[in-house]
């Protein structure tokens, strides 16, 4: 497994050096969400304990958490909010005339079809999204999407949709680190480099006539069909 990461690394390395390069940026932080790029975002949970009476969280520190400690409704609101202001035509715009030619464009799988807390929560995505792909086409930018979150996790990390495999120690106070997982193919096994139990999960359904969305790169523009 590690002889096969590096030689497939070299290659990218190779491919790169022989090939055209393009000039791209990424919007993290957009529609999935990172605290370390958006802050500002989680503000609002400052004075929120981990850990309530009732035994429930009160704090939003990813989309997952985010969406089922706020709700469908107030999350939606919250996530609109967030949608509409951090990233706008004026910006795509400004990334053309500085001759950028690509952005990378995290989403999480729940834009396609939503489950557990993220129903009704990331209602509007899904057209967010058409309206980038169309406003990028308009200013001749192409667009990279990268289903960066998956159901149950695939890092473990807050950049999945979910810091799967945490625990709030007390109200103040939680672990992550020490016992954080993703579950999305299975349990890896540090010692053989595979995943013993091999549950890989099947994809979400996608409307008749779209196909996985995990491997493709849209062009614009894009009735969010690949």
């Amino acid at each position: 497994m590690k002889s096969f990461i590096a030689a497939a690394l070299a290659a990218i390395v190779s491919a790169d050096a022989n090939g055209p390069a393009l000039t791209g940026t990424n919007i993290g932080g957009w529609l999935v969400l990172e605290p370390w790029i958006t802050p500002s975002f989680f503000y609002r949970f400052l004075s929120k304990t981990g850990i309530n009476a009732d035994g429930k969280s009160e704090v939003g520190m990813d989309c997952y958490t985010v969406c089922e400690v706020l709700g469908a409704v107030e999350g939606n609101a919250m996530m609109r909010a967030h949608w509409d202001s951090w990233l706008t035509e004026p910006y795509l715009k400004a990334l053309a005339a500085r001759e950028v030619e690509v952005i990378r464009v995290p989403i999480g799988d729940w834009t396609f079809e939503q489950y557990g807390p993220y129903v009704g929560c990331m209602d509007g995505a899904k057209e967010k999204l058409d309206w980038l792909m169309n406003t990028s086409y308009k200013y001749g930018l192409k667009v990279l999407l990268d289903v960066h979150a998956q159901v149950d996790s695939q890092n473990g990390f807050d950049n999945s949709g979910r810091a799967y495999g945490l625990e709030w120690t007390d109200k103040n106070h939680f672990k992550h680190w020490s016992i954080e997982k993703a579950d999305w193919i299975g349990q890896f096994n540090l010692t053989t480099y595979q995943y013993d139990q091999g549950k890989r999960r099947q994809h979400h359904s996608l409307p008749k006539g779209h196909h996985r969305y995990d491997e493709c790169i849209w062009k614009s523009p894009c009735p969010l069909r690949c």
